[in-house]
């Protein structure tokens, strides 16, 4: 019986460590984002929780639902919004020169 429960502990852990439903960890690691896609559900609740991990600034932006946030070195936000629309939606690092070294990601929501 304790072995039984433990499992179950654990399976629980496991799965609060990774996220559930459509709450999503983007971590930031040097000049890219860990999970550059991203796949959720239109019409359901999002929140992105952005992580950044590093000793210097980022940013994060979805310009199609107006996110746009300063990420101070090793400081984390998140961003709560609900899409509607089907599609793939780019997101991105707006301090200046670190989308150009790669630092992007998409964004698809599915129907």
């Amino acid at each position: 019986m304790k072995r039984c429960l433990m499992l179950l502990i654990l399976a629980g852990l496991l799965l609060a460590a990774c996220g559930s439903g459509n709450e999503i960890t983007i971590r930031t690691a040097g000049m890219r984002f860990v999970a550059d896609e991203v796949r959720v559900k239109a019409g359901e609740p999002v929140t992105l929780h952005v992580v950044n991990r590093d000793g210097f600034a980022h940013a994060f932006d979805i310009d199609e639902f107006d996110i746009h946030a300063p990420l101070p070195a090793q400081a984390a936000f998140d961003a709560a919004f609900t899409p509607t629309e089907p599609g793939r939606y780019r997101f991105y690092c707006g301090s200046p020169g670190h989308e150009a070294a790669g630092m992007e990601g998409v964004l698809v929501v599915e129907p």
